[in-house]
């Protein structure tokens, strides 16, 4: 059985069908929103013609959705990607306020001292 060979164009006119399909638009609209033929957006979609980057972008951002899932990547794998950087996010801003727990803290005793040597 012979492995079924990879083809790139193929793949991202699928993802774009489903996503445009996800979204509830015709090609028409879709592609009167890129700027783009009718045409021009089907034969992206057949895989007989590949996108230009600037035109990933653009479907990416009309799509909303992240250019690897028009790529065949999967949405758990973006959901674990925002996970991490939300998870790193908070562990920062974590630290930050500890930080500032701990000048605060500094500056409270400050104080008193000043306090008690005035009296």
């Amino acid at each position: 059985m012979k492995k079924e060979e990879l083809n790139i164009p193929r793949l991202f006119g699928e993802q774009v069908k489903k996503y445009r399909n996800k979204k509830g638009l015709t090609q028409e609209q879709l592609s009167e929103r890129l700027g783009i033929s009718q045409k021009h957006l089907s034969i992206i979609e057949t895989g007989t013609q590949f996108a230009s980057a600037s035109l990933i972008e653009k479907i990416s951002k009309e799509l909303n959705v992240p250019p690897s899932l028009l790529f065949g990547g999967s949405e758990n794998n973006e959901i674990r990607s925002l996970v991490g950087i939300m998870t790193s996010q908070y562990n920062d801003l974590l630290n930050k306020i500890s930080l500032l727990n701990i000048n605060l803290q500094n500056e409270i005793t400050a104080l008193k001292t000043e306090l008690k040597e005035r009296r």
